[in-house]
């Protein structure tokens, strides 16, 4: 059972980075849709990122163009997502946003199929139909005595997670052998490439980089690094759990971050409500418990 608790190491960092990020949106957005300056603290940090595995990983240089054209693209793309879960972010629990992030394996398999020639199951086919119920109905708000279905978060996190799954089978088309540590250069210099683009034409977002960082720059660096290192570590950790039990058990346990991020925020309201916030009437929360149920539920299947 040692791989089960390193495994479940991994969605506990990554909802810890969820925390941070719904933190930095509600204390350091200056408006509707203006997370532009975290956009670009998230993106410009990828340029360190790129560096220190530049100085300790050899061969950098050594692959294709082509590769290195895609990597740098998935950076990009990185951004793209970013910038549509920071907007869900400034309209959503963040709760409610990251159950979206279980759909990433369902366009996985879809891209994998048709563009690495990966074949789907049946019982894949029902668990995927099982997560895209849950997140339908997570969607939902209960709030209030009419209850709707907020589109708009919906569509964002769908693209975003869309967008994660081109990003992966990218990287996994071009990574072979050990490259992983070179791969993983050029994604993270091309999202700090665009990120550098990203600064000097589009001057919305300069603006916002700029004035958060005169308010509270210094803490927004320590906490996008931090959030940067708390990802990376996620990932190592999968990746060595990996290597003692079957990949489908290390991705089922994963599939527990939401349920992780809506503890977090309930601790959170109780004891540090300037941190993260949530609803905790029963007709609020409990559609959402069982949201999150049926989709680890749909994972387990989606996995078996």
């Amino acid at each position: 059972m040692q791989w089960f608790f390193i495994a479940l190491g991994a969605p506990f960092l990554w909802a810890l980075v969820n925390i941070s990020d719904q933190y930095l949106v509600a204390n350091y957005s200056t408006g509707k849709r203006g997370s532009g300056g975290l956009v670009l603290f998230s993106s410009l940090i990828g340029l360190f990122v790129a560096l220190i595995i530049g100085i300790f990983t050899s061969g950098i240089f050594g692959i294709p163009i082509l590769d290195k054209i895609l990597l740098v693209i998935t950076g990009g793309i990185t951004i793209a997502w970013i910038i549509l879960y920071l907007f869900t972010l400034e309209i959503e629990d963040v709760s409610a946003v990251v159950p979206w992030f279980l759909t990433i394996p369902i366009f996985g398999y879809v891209l994998g199929y048709v563009f690495l020639g990966e074949t789907l199951t049946t019982a894949q086919f029902i668990g995927s139909g099982i997560v895209l119920f849950g997140v339908s109905l997570i969607s939902i708000n209960f709030s209030g005595q009419k209850k709707k279905l907020n589109w708009r978060p919906a569509v964002y996190m769908i693209i975003a997670c869309f967008l994660i799954a081109i990003a992966g089978v990218i990287f996994k088309y071009v990574t072979i052998g050990d490259n992983f540590w070179i791969s993983s250069f050029w994604e993270y210099a091309g999202l700090g490439g665009f990120g550098v683009l990203i600064y000097f034409f589009v001057p919305k977002y300069r603006k916002e980089f700029m004035l958060m960082n005169r308010s509270g720059g210094k803490k927004i660096f320590l906490l996008n690094t931090t959030s940067e290192i708390l990802t990376i570590g996620g990932n190592l950790l999968t990746n060595y759990a990996i290597l003692l039990a079957p990949v489908a058990m290390v991705y089922l346990v994963s599939s527990f971050q939401p349920a992780i991020v809506l503890f977090l925020t309930l601790l959170a309201t109780k004891f540090f409500p300037n941190v993260a916030k949530e609803n905790i009437k029963g007709r609020v929360l409990l559609p959402k418990i069982i949201a999150i149920v049926i989709m680890i539920v749909g994972s387990a299947i989606l996995f078996l």
